[in-house]
């Protein structure tokens, strides 16, 4: 998966780069690892998997960028501030 995206807060570009490269919350990857592997200290090959898995759902949502209003519980799942001020875009190959 090799979607490049940028990621605006206020319209100010705060990231650049992978999908996969997404700073996600430990506490979400933590859960989803729980719910699937019953695992609440989730080695790197469960963390891996979840994050993939978190990217992917992303990139499905990615026809239009993704903003908190309609992608609440895709962004709850960041590690940045102002989740509601953030706007998710793809960038050109």
């Amino acid at each position: 998966m090799n979607i490049k995206i940028e990621v605006f807060q206020d319209g100010s570009s705060i990231f650049k780069g992978k999908l996969l490269n997404l700073p996600f919350k430990a506490s979400s990857i933590n859960e989803k690892s729980m719910e699937l592997f019953g695992d609440d200290e989730p080695c790197v090959i469960h963390q891996s998997y979840v994050i993939r898995l978190f990217a992917e759902e992303m990139a499905d949502a990615l026809t239009s960028p993704l903003n908190y209003k309609d992608h609440a519980a895709l962004l709850n799942r960041l590690e940045f501030d102002d989740l509601e001020k953030i706007t998710i875009q793809r960038r050109a190959q």
